[in-house]
């Protein structure tokens, strides 16, 4: 009893909300944590009702407002597609020597998620167009499947006999876009052209032509949401956590050094969305 008396209901309720609001926001991506955020939830309303009671009362309550705030402004402002403005970077379209596509989420049994299958079938699109006899994949790290046995099974389906790489394994774009410069240093390739979804399509493509490749940006199609409107206050936010960690990914890179000139395959500026 006594240990349960330092705990407040308010604070379980506060701290919940706070937890609720970082959910329903996506910020837990921005710091590119993708487990399970319901256990994020579960800490801040635990830590709400364990300190609510202490000199932190008032702190946790402002945060807590702030966050209120910040969601009312992405999903009732023009906030989100204001941040996610010029991040979709797409190329004229030109034939290369492979067509490499970035890895995203997948399924424990190998099945693709929404946004891999989206990326994947662009590059299946891609390679069965002839723009590149090869598609290059990116494994993610050991703890998951690879991607070639999705690629494959879709390749033998649509009767599209063309070859499968595979880089990686890689824990971020960094690391993707190194594996496939020396890939490309391997087999003798110059140009590549770069699949990946809208919003990280500028940093992707930025962060393989820093490895001295020439990239063909071609970004597949957003399944989570409406790139083009954001009319709804769902979409608005799905766009708010991915255009932050894209603006934040693009800092980081940027300062350390990691992104080319943001020139496409033929010299030209890319195009902006």
């Amino acid at each position: 009893m006594p240990l349960l008396s330092r705990f407040s209901i308010a604070g379980l309720a506060v701290g919940a909300l706070a937890g609720l609001i970082v959910e329903s926001l996506g910020l837990a991506s921005v710091i590119s944590f993708w487990g399970d955020v319901g256990l994020l939830v579960a800490g801040a309303a635990l830590a709400g009702a364990a300190l609510w009671k202490t000199p932190l009362r008032f702190p946790i309550a402002t945060a807590t407002a702030a966050l209120a705030v910040l969601w009312a402004l992405v999903a009732f402002t023009p906030l989100a597609p204001t941040i996610a403005s010029g991040l979709p970077r797409h190329d004229a379209p030109q034939t290369a020597d492979a067509v490499f596509v970035l890895a995203s989420s997948i399924h424990r049994d190998a099945g693709l998620t929404a946004a891999s299958m989206s990326r994947m079938l662009h590059g299946v699109e891609l390679v069965a167009e002839m723009r590149a006899p090869v598609l290059v994949l990116s494994d993610l790290d050991d703890s998951h499947p690879s991607y070639a046995v999705a690629a494959k099974r879709l390749l033998d389906h649509l009767k599209i006999d063309r070859e499968i790489a595979v880089v990686g394994p890689s824990t971020n774009t960094r690391e993707e876009a190194l594996a496939l410069a020396s890939l490309c240093r391997r087999r003798g390739w110059k140009r590549v052209i770069v699949v990946t979804s809208p919003y990280h399509s500028r940093r992707a493509c930025a962060a393989v032509e820093h490895e001295g490749l020439q990239v063909v940006c071609s970004p597949s199609a957003e399944t989570e949401f409406d790139a083009g409107s954001l009319e709804r206050t769902k979409e608005r936010r799905l766009a708010f956590s991915r255009a932050i960690h894209e603006r934040i990914g693009l800092w980081v890179y940027g300062w350390r050094g990691w992104l080319g000139d943001a020139k496409g395959a033929d010299g030209a500026s890319p195009n902006d969305d």
